[in-house]
């Protein structure tokens, strides 16, 4: 069976049929991917990546590492280097939107192009054509996210294994897999078992390796790795320890990884409603058990061919391959009982596609041959038209799951790039108010709105969760309620000014704009001071006021704390911790929490925090005292007061018998 690329030379116009077919692929892939694409979203992850990077290209250090992963290790910092390089040439969250977009695109060149070289054009065809419109290719062609940029670099290190192991073992295809390893483990550390399916591979065709290109990808992955090797230094290796307890934790085996691979073929996992979402994952599950069996068959007929026939050599090692770097990652995560997300297994890609793309084009033609004509060739030609008629729903299924995103419940990048206009255009009014944005997590690293510090202009912008906290900033302050109906935005609705015609609708919500001129900001503060002198402690935070609401077994005692940082803090993290004590100091209840964060605090900046105790249900009648104190976080030292010990006692207070 000869699928060697001949026909380009003897078959003119096939060729241009072919030629044809790819470009109306590639236009349509292109065209799925720019749909819609400000409307994927944007929290915590994105912000911090997005900031990080950005940061970096207006001046400041070099990134050693990017965000926290799920597991609580640092990831690398290759995701920053690559947002860095979109970012410079536009500094518009959109332009690392379409770095995501160009990404995925060359995810499908590489695996057509290996396919195509290794296979013969039939396969190239259907693996590209098959890997296109898969709705997670799509997704993850528009997303911004660490693990989006995934697919590209697992492409590109399969593709050179192919290419070098099958093809022809130049070294800049060796080189290039390393790099592409490097790249893809840093994006992902959970593809990171794919090192040792590179390692199999190698153990196995031995022979071609060249020890001049295999040194030269070693050592470009190292230097690749360097600046997180100078982070994990810096840090005391606390990370690699972290892996290393991880991978000697017993393991609870299950199914889940088998599972898990196969929802990258389906679409049920992105949009469980959409419209013939059923049929077409199991369609898909059976096009792809099918593919494995059609090419482990056809596979080992080549390996036993393999010593009379180079080619038969050829195709059984690229066999040989896909079925490891497909095998592998589901045989490490079966040690997990866990259902996990599916990133964990995207470093399986290109291969699922390559196999099914060679499936496909073996069927049709062992159909073709000429003793089965003419049936064999309508029979080619059903197949066909039965996966086209699939790509049309897939087409289909990614257009639903692109426009259910319009009604999404989550910040988009449409509603990111419209907050940054409005923001510049208040902020150049009125440059001398710091605008504190109350919204979802209190601190760079978690807020959803983090990347608004760097991607606005605002000389001075504070971060703020609405539950937890309000800075009340020296000497005016303009405030952006992200989150309506918390604590924060009920009292700028009491209190602060709205501003007029500058309201954004996201989603089903509205964020409005207000404004806290100095004198209404000096007003506040002295009608909640009321002449007590404050409680300093020796971080720079003092008490001004506490309100509390009234003790009542087995509802929250409500606490309300205006704060002035009195002194120039320390760069370090504090928590404040709420205690509700028995005469002797014992706690019966207790809220702790960071407030707000101690990283954004101004001499002379005044803040509110919030902070609910949980009173017990069984509280007996008696004498309680409230309490607060503050530490350091996560290390838990206590701070002292200014007047001593490390505990302030605000009130005694009395339950009486019901």
């Amino acid at each position: 069976m000869d699928m060697n690329s001949t026909w380009l030379k003897e078959d003119r116009p096939r060729r241009w049929w072919v030629a044809g077919l790819v470009f109306i692929i590639l236009v349509t892939a292109v065209s799925l991917r720019f749909h819609l694409i400000d409307t994927t979203g944007i929290w915590g992850d994105q912000s911090f990546t997005l900031n990080t990077a950005l940061r970096w290209v207006k001046g400041g250090e070099i990134p050693l590492a990017a965000n926290k992963s799920s597991v609580g290790i640092m990831n690398p910092p290759m995701i920053e280097y690559l947002y860095a390089a979109a970012l410079r040439l536009w500094a518009d969250v959109l332009s690392v939107a379409w770095l995501t977009l160009a990404a995925g695109l060359a995810a499908l060149a590489l695996a057509a192009w290996a396919a195509y070289r290794v296979f013969g054009w039939r396969a190239g065809l259907w693996t590209l054509a098959l890997f296109a419109f898969n709705p997670w290719s799509v997704l993850y062609s528009q997303q911004i996210w660490n693990q989006t940029m995934l697919p590209v670099f697992a492409a590109l290190t399969l593709a050179m294994l192919l290419l070098y192991f099958a093809v022809r073992p130049s070294g800049i295809y060796l080189v290039l897999a390393f790099v592409g390893a490097a790249c893809m483990t840093q994006v992902h550390p959970g593809s990171a078992m794919q090192l040792g399916t590179m390692g199999v591979i190698m153990l196995l065709f031995w022979r071609r390796l060249r020890p001049w290109p295999l040194a030269a990808g070693i050592l470009l992955f190292v230097l690749l790795y360097v600046p997180f090797w100078m982070y994990e230094k810096s840090v005391g290796w606390q990370d690699v320890t972290a892996m290393l307890a991880m991978a000697g934790e017993p393991s609870t085996f299950g199914p889940a990884a088998v599972l898990v691979s196969l929802d990258l073929l389906h679409a049920k996992g992105l949009l469980p409603t959409a419209v013939l979402t059923d049929p077409h994952d199991a369609f898909m599950t059976i096009l792809f058990a099918l593919s494995l069996v059609i090419t482990l068959l056809w596979g080992g007929r080549q390996f036993w061919r393999r010593r009379q026939d180079e080619q038969a050599q050829r195709y059984s090692t690229a066999v040989i391959i896909l079925f490891l770097w497909l095998l592998v990652p589901v045989l490490f995560y079966l040690r997990t009982a866990v259902y996990l997300q599916v990133y964990y297994l995207m470093g399986q890609w290109p291969a699922p596609f390559i196999l099914m793309g060679l499936a496909v084009a073996l069927t049709q033609q062992w159909l073709e041959r000429p003793w089965r004509r003419p049936w064999g060739r309508w029979a080619s030609l059903g197949l066909a038209g039965l996966l086209i008629v699939l790509l049309a729903v897939q087409v289909i299924l990614n257009l639903q799951i692109q426009n259910a995103r319009l009604s999404e419940n989550r910040i988009q990048i449409r509603h990111v790039r419209q907050a940054i206009t409005r923001i510049d255009e208040l902020t150049a009014v009125n440059p001398d108010c710091p605008l504190v944005l109350v919204s979802e997590g209190h601190q760079i690293e978690i807020s959803r709105l983090a990347l608004l510090q760097e991607f606005t202009t605002v000389p001075t912008l504070l971060l703020t969760d609405g539950e937890l906290a309000l800075p009340l900033p020296a000497p005016c302050a303009l405030y952006l309620d992200a989150r309506p109906g918390s604590r924060a935005s009920n009292w700028l609705a009491e209190t602060a000014v709205p501003l007029p015609h500058v309201d954004l609708t996201v989603q089903n919500e509205t964020w409005r704009f207000y404004q806290l001129s100095s004198e209404t900001r000096a007003q506040v503060v002295e009608k909640m001071q009321d002449g007590r002198q404050p409680d300093a402690w020796t971080n720079g935070a003092a008490l001004v006021q506490w309100q509390r609401g009234d003790v009542q077994p087995g509802d929250p005692l409500p606490l309300t704390l205006l704060w002035q940082v009195s002194g120039q803090p320390p760069h370090k993290t504090y928590h404040t911790g709420a205690y509700l004590l028995t005469p002797d100091n014992q706690v019966v209840a207790q809220a702790d929490g960071p407030g707000f964060d101690s990283i954004q605090w101004r001499q002379g900046d005044y803040f509110l925090t919030w902070f609910q105790i949980s009173v017990p249900p069984d509280l007996p009648p008696g004498t309680y005292r409230l309490a607060l104190a503050q530490y350091t976080w996560p290390t838990l030292e206590r701070i002292d007061l200014a007047a001593g010990d490390n505990t302030l006692f605000l009130e005694d207070m009395t339950l009486l018998e019901p």
